[in-house]
């Protein structure tokens, strides 16, 4: 990967890198995903696009300086990008001034564009409050998220609280009315924000029409800028990065016939509803669901529920196993942590950690599909199995890719505050298409 023309993006979390990289890979470009303790790139894969998972959304922001600044110095730096991208949660989860005002600094770029919308997702930026479905983001489920509550709407606080006080005065905004007159006057106010100082600048967005704008403006500038967004503003980017679309990310694939396995550690109540949706579909056949139980996290024995995922996980079968109805229960859930004398975020990475183990083993075993749920749940699960890189083979539902690691291992990757209730029932058909 010593040529130019190759595009690099530093995302938090797995998932992020992920439906991220998919944008690019629908454009026709060859794309790879590296994540773990040594991110290195298969230089065996021709990538064209390279996406790394820093997993720094739930760490501790110098953690998170200092894992960023790592892959800068040792990936960014190293190989000839022509573009790089920071990806950061359409929800604004992590340390996303800490880990943007450090990229600029060690890449050397002038300032940060900040357009989080992905407005197909229905999150939207209006007068820097980010909305979900219309909703400011405090009074959505993000606010009890167990490991990174979000209880700031508005971005230009949030940015400023994640910053030291010296550099709070480097945040300002592109409003809506500028934005909606399009990349021209955008282009302007850009331009002037960042010859005042500015360094993380939010631009409002309520439309993939905004979101090309935006990323109109940041092209045509002369100024070093480091777009920074959600899979949303990653797509309007790569249809200026690569304007032409490419045959390779539209061919189809012929997939062998394995079963499915699903394992979910997300706390979320959308992916509660998408296995209950999924379970209560009457087309769905030959499906398994093996409901988590406390007894199983905290004696940290996973043979049992491995061997029962065994029994099942046979010719075209599908086995769930999940963790929604230790979560939903918040009373017996309270009680169960006063008990153990454990916070409910230590509980939930308790879970990922046992979700991985049982993958690891049932993996061993048997040839499955792999479908992971939840940002955390998908690295631990991915990590427990060796998988270290994923090139990204085919587009499974929107923002959702199937990627194949370096042992031949299918993988697909959802983030637990993505889609809909039906993207599970989604997902599972995919693999019923004759490919």
């Amino acid at each position: 990967m010593s040529n130019s023309n190759y595009i690099g993006i530093i995302a938090d979390d797995l998932t992020g890198a992920n439906d991220t990289s998919l944008q690019f890979f629908i454009r026709g470009c060859k794309t790879q995903v590296g994540f773990g303790e040594e991110i290195s790139i298969d230089e065996n894969l021709n990538t064209e696009v390279f996406a790394m998972s820093t997993e720094t959304r739930n760490v501790e922001p110098q953690i998170a300086h200092e894992r960023v600044l790592d892959a800068a110095e040792k990936i960014l730096k190293n190989y000839n990008f022509e573009y790089i991208y920071k990806k950061i949660d359409s929800v604004l989860r992590g340390n996303i001034a800490v880990e943007t005002i450090t990229l600029i600094e060690v890449l050397g770029m002038d300032a940060a564009i900040i357009f989080p919308a992905f407005p197909n997702e229905g999150r939207t930026t209006v007068g820097s409050f980010q909305l979900v479905k219309g909703i400011p983001l405090q009074r959505t489920e993000v606010s009890r998220d167990p490991s990174c509550p979000i209880v700031e709407s508005n971005i230009v606080n949030l940015l400023r609280n994640q910053l030291p006080q010296e550099l709070a005065d480097t945040v300002d905004t592109i409003t809506l009315d500028v934005v909606m007159k399009g990349a021209g006057p955008i282009l302007t106010k850009l331009n002037d924000l960042i010859s005042k100082g500015k360094k993380l600048i939010v631009a409002d967005a309520v439309s993939t029409t905004d979101l090309e704008q935006i990323a109109l403006a940041l092209n045509k500038s002369t100024h070093k800028i480091l777009p920074t967004g959600s899979a949303g503003a990653a797509q309007a980017l790569s249809k200026i990065w690569y304007p032409n679309t490419k045959d390779e990310g539209t061919e189809e694939i012929k997939l062998p016939e394995l079963p499915r396995f699903v394992v979910s550690g997300s706390a979320t109540d959308l992916t509660a509803s998408q296995i209950k949706r999924l379970q209560e579909n009457d087309n769905i056949e030959n499906a398994y669901f093996i409901a988590i139980k406390p007894q199983n996290i905290f004696s940290n024995d996973c043979d049992e529920v491995a061997q029962r995922v065994l029994n099942n996980l046979v010719k075209d079968n599908i086995v769930v196993v999940h963790s929604s109805e230790l979560i939903e229960n918040t009373e017996e859930l309270a009680a169960l942590l006063m008990e153990h004398e454990i916070t409910r975020e230590a509980f939930i990475s308790k879970i990922c950690d046992y979700l991985a183990a049982i993958t690891r083993v049932v993996l061993s075993h048997r040839n499955a599909f792999l479908i992971t749920v939840g940002g955390e749940t998908s690295y631990k699960c991915c990590r427990a199995i060796g998988s270290r890189n994923l090139e990204i083979i085919d587009t499974v539902a929107p923002a959702i890719p199937l990627g194949l690691d370096h042992k031949g291992q299918y993988i697909v990757t959802k983030s637990g505050n993505l889609g809909t209730q039906n993207t599970l029932i989604d997902i599972i058909r995919y693999f019923e298409q004759d490919k």
